[in-house]
């Protein structure tokens, strides 16, 4: 008969689990930090709420895109255009108020959807998106009309 310490109650004093620990892959190189979007902070006072996109239609579309961007490194998005950062201030014609409870020293960033649609929000590690206001309207950073 063997004695295999395979089938001896954990409990057993004798008993000794083993460790094992999983190889690292180390090839040099960084690993990309895809970005990564968070609804922690959305602002349901400000902008419309998910169920007014929904209505509208904009919803389904703007989970679409955001699947898109989290195959996307920051830099990727930056240089695609599909996200803008525009600085720490909200301008002075905005139709939108700094949230008392974020930070005042965030950088303030957005990603289109279609047309006028914009998810507003801001970079946390380089990574992490956080959505505070959906803009349907472009009244976060309006813009000039052009050629008009």
């Amino acid at each position: 008969m063997r004695n295999n310490k395979k089938f001896q109650p954990k409990h057993s004093r004798k008993y000794k689990r083993g460790k094992r620990t999983l190889k690292v892959r180390v090839d040099g190189l960084v690993p990309k930090k895809y970005i990564v979007f968070s609804l922690r902070y959305l602002d349901r006072t400000q902008g419309q709420s998910p169920e007014k996109w929904e209505d509208e239609k904009i919803l389904a579309k703007a989970i679409n895109r955001i699947q898109g961007f989290c195959s996307m490194t920051v830099n990727d998005a930056l240089q695609s255009q599909v996200l803008k950062i525009y600085g720490k201030n909200i301008p002075k014609d905005s139709s939108y108020n700094h949230p008392k409870y974020l930070d005042k020293d965030i950088e303030w960033a957005s990603s289109r959807i279609q047309g006028r649609e914009r998810i507003i929000g801001y970079l946390e590690a380089d990574f992490i998106f956080n959505i505070v206001f959906l803009d349907m309207e472009h009244d976060f950073y309006p813009s000039k009309k052009k050629n008009t």
